[in-house]
């Protein structure tokens, strides 16, 4: 029996894009690499593919092949590592060790110093089907590094007419930037903005289930360290979930979670397998199910507690985790 759980709502992922199609005259790619930032690539690109989504982002040729038995039909799939060999897949390259005959995108760096061709390196090749940069700032619409990168690619699509162009993510695609969208964030529920409330639908929710309820008498210590020492009798609920599930071990004494919509603060360090919370005043019982981010609890708070960002979390989420999406899964 597995006492963790990540249920996806996969309407609510159908809905976030499409959200980001209405604003992206071009299209959208949809990123679906890191098994679609943890969620489970298969459910996830079918239901997306039902949605009319013809192209895809993964991060490697194996997810790249994993991801074309999951889809039919005449689906692009973009390879950002830039090896890609194998039929239908198309890679995304990188540098001129990469370059083949037959389809190819060009990355071309314009401020990240990640992988591309620096704009003054971009090769000539007579099956360009992609243009596409990745913008740093994005996040921050008013940041001035949006507006150089932006002039630095432009000035490498001008040498290539009639090729499409891919340079906006998440945040890029909600603040106008043209081309074919590639949202990645914002599709799975997290916030695509650093300083803007959260214009996307929830579509993730990591619970873990109540295993044992405790009552503990004010000045005993709870968890590993003795590093929170309760100041009033408290109701203990042990829930069956921990840093091996991908609860953050940074929210130990400082994070939340819920019940039936009313937040409990952890009490503790989380350990392993096992997180405390004080559920004083809340009757809870053995066997329900607790969520550490969802509708009520946001992912980006529990990244914010964490010191890390939304992207972190999700795909940390542990490989005993039992995934459920619903409904379910549309074939293709």
């Amino acid at each position: 029996m597995r006492h963790a759980r990540l249920t996806v709502d996969l309407d609510a992922l159908a809905a976030n894009y499409r959200k980001f199609r209405a604003r992206a005259p071009d299209g959208v790619a949809a990123v679906v690499k890191a098994d679609a930032y943890g969620l489970g690539m298969e459910a996830v690109a079918a239901r997306l593919a039902a949605e009319d989504c013809t192209r895809f982002f993964v991060a490697t040729e194996a997810e790249g092949l994993a991801l074309r038995e999951t889809l039919a039909g005449d689906r692009d799939i973009y390879v950002f590592s830039g090896e890609a060999s194998a039929e239908g897949l198309v890679p995304v390259v990188n540098q001129p060790s990469q370059l083949r005959a037959g389809p190819v995108a060009f990355h071309i760096d314009t401020g990240m110093q990640r992988l591309g061709f620096a704009p003054e390196d971009v090769p000539d090749h007579p099956e360009v089907v992609l243009l596409l940069t990745h913008l740093a700032c994005a996040d921050t619409p008013d940041h001035p590094m949006n507006a150089v990168q932006l002039e630095r690619f432009e000035t490498v699509a001008a040498r290539f007419p009639g090729v499409p162009v891919s340079i906006a993510n998440s945040a890029g695609i909600l603040n106008g930037v043209r081309g074919i969208g590639r949202p990645g964030i914002g599709l799975y529920g997290g916030n695509p903005y650093s300083d803007r409330d959260n214009p996307m639908r929830c579509v993730a929710t990591l619970e873990g289930q109540i295993l044992q309820v405790r009552h503990v008498r004010a000045g005993e210590s709870v968890g590993y360290g003795a590093s929170r020492v309760l100041a009033r009798d408290t109701t203990v609920a042990v829930v069956g979930a921990g840093y091996a599930d991908g609860v953050p071990r940074l929210l130990s004494n400082r994070g939340e979670v819920a019940v039936r919509g009313v937040r409990l603060p952890i009490l503790g360090r989380v350990s392993m397998d096992l997180t405390q919370v004080d559920a004083t005043g809340v009757a809870v019982e053995r066997g329900e199910w607790v969520e550490f981010f969802g509708p009520t609890v946001g992912v980006d708070e529990v990244a914010s507690w964490s010191d890390t960002i939304a992207y972190e979390v999700l795909t940390g989420i542990g490989r005993r985790v039992a995934r459920r999406h619903l409904p379910a899964a549309v074939g293709v």
